[in-house]
């Protein structure tokens, strides 16, 4: 099992592009009103699997980001959230994994703050079997609004082989939220399981959201 309490002796030999950072509106270029994220193909879960860390459910659905065409891989879940917002976290982040025809992988990050029962989450808390990997046929809900706002940068893979070259677009209006019984959830299922944030390294870190 991954362990986060030693996540400082991960081993990482990729260069210094690691997720996650800490975004801050301050040194980030605005390229945008919105992120150019849609879904083409609901997505579909297909398969769920206790990682011991998270669950992770596997899918299947169609999304075009930035103009190009990706197939959706998997779903999984980080509390608190991984990524910072002016230092500080969200209580959970939603990764939306997705990969093209030739591997490129881009990660759709939802920072999720605590309101309403989420009605998927709660399907995927209610199918959830520990140690276990089983099917399920879960449809997701619209998580994501028509005009999403957040950041768009270059990082890595936030769990070991920390692989670099992922595309990340992390949203910060995503319309899912999730129920403070939900949160409690998972918080006495599963460690804390987000990664530290890294050094930026002169990053180009893309804004899209309107200006004022």
């Amino acid at each position: 099992m991954l362990n986060y309490t030693t996540q400082s002796r991960w081993p990482n030999g990729f260069g210094s592009q690691q997720s996650p950072i800490d975004l801050k509106n301050v040194g980030a270029v605005h390229a945008g009103t919105a992120l150019d994220f849609e879904m083409r193909n609901a997505y579909g879960l297909t398969s769920e699997i206790d990682d011991q860390t998270t669950i992770r459910d596997l899918g299947d659905g169609a999304a075009t980001i930035f103009g190009r065409q990706f197939a959706f891989v998997q779903v999984h879940f980080h509390a608190p959230a991984e990524h910072l917002l002016a230092g500080q976290a969200k209580p959970f982040e939603i990764h939306l994994v997705h990969q093209n025809s030739i591997g490129q992988l881009v990660v759709v990050a939802l920072l999720v703050d605590v309101g309403e029962t989420d009605a998927t989450l709660q399907q995927i808390i209610d199918q959830f079997e520990p140690g276990q990997t089983q099917p399920v046929h879960i449809q997701l809900g619209k998580w994501v609004a028509e005009q999403p706002i957040g950041f768009h940068y270059l990082g890595s893979l936030t769990t070991p082989p920390l692989t670099e070259g992922v595309e990340w677009l992390v949203i910060t209006n995503p319309t899912v939220t999730i129920s403070s019984r939900q949160l409690a959830w998972f918080k006495a299922h599963f460690q804390p399981n987000n990664r530290q944030v890294q050094p930026l390294n002169n990053r180009r870190v893309e804004i899209y959201t309107k200006q004022e």
